[in-house]
């Protein structure tokens, strides 16, 4: 786990016209947007074009370049027909230019420039291979010489990159927008518009334009898997990005069990979701009625999650994003726990406001690694506040519940959820009770979430809704040590006849199962 990273000569890169447009507290990051396609590839092409008039990216952005139709592709191949390629198209265009190599900082960096380039993201779109196939046997640990597309482009700045091993990103966890970071000159925000075929990928193009209108309102979902010792990083990062959204008055749903969440569990309106560690999708995910609310972001940690890209039932990626999200993350090749995405920086940036690029990058330690981010990067979610519009409906429940927690926030939990349901009994919303259960429920208050629960079930009528509500109510009761009367209530909702047919009713089952019968 503990990588040394090879340190790279810069370029030192900066702005023909001279504006010094970085102190600026925005970004406009479509403006430094280059896109790459693979004419070879049917269809590549043309989502090019689709991606750069609804992002208006100028047509002399879109850059076709001839590689292979495989998934992989040889170092000398990626040499050759991508990274050469990029490089004399970026110096002929005048979006870099390229001046004598600055002295070393004291991480072993080049010192950057003063100016910054005028291309800043780099978007690879569906056909341009993701995996650069490994050259030497038996490397040792850390000297691996594989390594995604995506992330060897983020250094194509740096005169000489790594070829064995990766590199320590120098943007890793800075507090600042991309161009306003320090030793980053050189480096690019890569994002790949990929995943099963072509129209989940205007799907995700669609579903990014569309929550940056309207806002990303739902829940998050977290399902952590108990792991420890060598593991405990990654289960602690699942828990700070629980922190991080309650904060932010995004109501969670942490799944505590060690295995991924069961069949057919019922998760609405999920616009976040992060969870570890199985080779490949099935349980509450995988279930035939569920759909992630338009926009999500959404990531499986697993070492090979995105070793499969483009199929719809295979690793985690192509499924996940087949599932309706806009965004996953993931790993073409073995990265080291420690060298993956970081949840909790990257949804600290997320609902900062920064880019999908910006945020992905910035949590993810290693460049010229195994590292990939699917989804349009210049999507900001929370680009305009959380819960800038009011919206109706659902989303109403939801900007008003982060409203209230987030106004009261200095307040105690008792006075936030006693307000919380005074004002779901005031609208006459099941719902807004509903949130505030789970919020009890983070807190292990579970006798509180259960009344929340049952007040909730006594206000609804539809049959979907009773049966989640009974379900989580069975789930809190196991988690409040009373499983007798968990089961009591499960065996109940098998014998309701009301609830066969319904989505959600493999549950019932599937949670008995689980403890035991």
């Amino acid at each position: 786990m503990g990588m040394k990273f090879l340190a790279s000569t810069c370029l030192s890169i900066v702005l023909s016209t001279g504006a010094g447009a970085q102190m600026l507290a925005e970004w406009d990051a479509t403006a430094e947007t280059a896109v790459v396609f693979n004419p070879d590839f049917p269809g590549s092409a043309e989502l090019a074009a689709y991606y750069a008039e609804k992002r208006r990216i100028p047509k002399e952005r879109l850059i076709g370049l001839r590689c292979p139709q495989e998934d992989s592709m040889s170092r000398e191949e990626f040499d050759a027909q991508l990274r050469q390629p990029l490089l004399r198209a970026f110096q002929s265009k005048g979006w870099w230019i390229s001046r004598p190599p600055m002295p070393l900082t004291g991480d072993g960096i080049r010192a950057p420039a003063s100016m910054s380039p005028t291309v800043r993201v780099l978007v690879l779109m569906r056909g341009v291979p993701f995996q650069i196939r490994r050259v030497s046997q038996n490397p040792k640990q850390a000297e691996e010489d594989e390594a995604s597309v995506d992330s060897e482009l983020t250094t194509l700045g740096l005169e000489s990159p790594p070829v064995k091993g990766g590199m320590r990103n120098p943007y890793f966890d800075q507090q600042a927008r991309f161009p306003h970071a320090q030793h980053v000159t050189g480096l690019l925000l890569t994002g790949r518009l990929d995943g099963p075929d072509d129209a989940t990928v205007r799907r995700m193009i669609d579903d990014a334009l569309a929550a940056e209108e309207n806002g990303l309102l739902g829940r998050a979902v977290i399902d952590l898997a108990q792991k420890n010792g060598a593991y405990q990083e990654g289960e602690d990062w699942l828990k700070r990005a629980a922190d991080t959204f309650k904060q932010a008055g995004i109501p969670v749903f942490i799944d505590r069990s060690a295995e991924v969440l069961i069949d057919a569990w019922p998760l609405p309106d999920t616009v976040l979701y992060f969870g570890w560690y199985t080779d490949h999708i099935f349980g509450a995910l995988a279930s035939t009625a569920f759909r992630f609310k338009q926009g999500a972001i959404a990531c499986h940690l697993h070492s090979f999650s995105a070793s499969i890209i483009r199929a719809h039932d295979k690793a985690w990626a192509g499924p996940l994003l087949s599932k309706g999200a806009a965004v996953t993350f993931g790993n073409v090749f073995e990265p080291y726990l420690s060298l993956t995405t970081h949840f909790d920086v990257l949804n600290k940036r997320l609902l900062e406001g920064y880019t999908v690029g910006e945020a992905a990058w910035n949590a993810t330690p290693a460049l010229s690694w195994m590292n990939v981010v699917l989804g349009d990067p210049l999507y900001r979610p929370f680009g305009k506040g959380i819960g800038a519009k009011l919206g109706e409906g659902a989303a109403r429940d939801y900007t008003l519940y982060q409203g209230m927690v987030r106004r009261m926030a200095a307040d105690s939990d008792a006075r936030v959820k006693s307000a919380l349901a005074e004002l779901a009994v005031k609208r006459r919303s099941p719902r807004l009770l509903e949130l505030t259960a789970l919020l009890s429920a983070l807190q292990s208050k579970h006798p509180e979430a259960l009344d929340l629960l049952e007040h909730a079930e006594s206000m609804s009528s539809d049959t979907a809704d009773l049966l989640r509500l009974r379900l989580y109510r069975a789930e809190f009761l196991r988690r409040d040590g009373k499983a007798d009367a968990a089961r009591k209530l499960l065996r109940a909702m098998q014998e309701d006849g009301t609830f066969k047919g319904q989505p959600a009713n493999p549950a019932i089952k599937a949670l008995l199962t689980e403890m035991g019968g």
